[in-house]
């Protein structure tokens, strides 16, 4: 081999190498000294729970995302309205979902028993809705969101297969906002 042809063969080389390393030297660069130029928006539309909650080991998801909704024991007038306008709603999402209808759980979480007939008209309204009592997870619940008799601060909460409780919608957002954010986590989710 020529010294030309050796040059040549080294420029490639360089050439190659320069290809990966430069990129990954913007990037760092980027990350570490103009963190300002990141974007900072997301594209989920309910709140995201920061630090996401593990729930793993007081709910079985079954390996499918459930949607939780906690419920009062004393549920007053507004409080019954708004529950029963979220439980519409998140049947309606369900079955939107289409053929990933099956992919999502829905739970009503109480802290103390349901009575026996209030059980029976709830499973005979919402026959695919579980009723979970657990009172630790009742309170896990209200402490992410301060839930109480006020509607405007009834948040329901999405926990993904794997037990993490990561998204809150507050109830005036349980609609075309809950239905999207699911169907792109169920688009780009190898699991559940």
């Amino acid at each position: 081999m020529t010294d030309k042809e050796l040059t040549q063969s080294r420029r490639k080389l360089l050439l190659v190498a320069a290809t990966a390393f430069v990129p990954m030297m913007i990037a760092y660069g980027l990350f570490f000294f103009a963190p300002d130029m990141i974007p900072k928006t997301t594209t989920n539309r309910g709140e995201l729970v920061q630090p996401s909650i593990d729930v793993s080991d007081r709910l079985v998801t079954e390996g499918r995302w459930q949607l939780l909704m906690p419920m009062h024991e004393p549920c007053v007038e507004v409080c019954s309205e708004t529950l029963q306008s979220v439980l519409h709603q998140t049947r309606q999402i369900n079955i939107a979902l289409g053929k990933n209808a099956d992919r999502l759980g829905r739970a009503l979480v109480r802290s103390t028993s349901f009575s026996p007939a209030a059980g029976e008209a709830m499973k005979g309204d919402y026959p695919n809705l579980k009723l979970i009592v657990d009172a630790a997870l009742f309170a896990e619940l209200t402490a992410v969101s301060a839930i109480n008799q006020d509607p405007a601060d009834y948040h329901v909460f999405l926990v993904d297969p794997m037990g993490q409780l990561i998204l809150a919608y507050p109830a005036a957002k349980v609609d075309k906002p809950l239905l999207l954010d699911l169907k792109h986590l169920m688009k780009v989710s190898n699991i559940g």
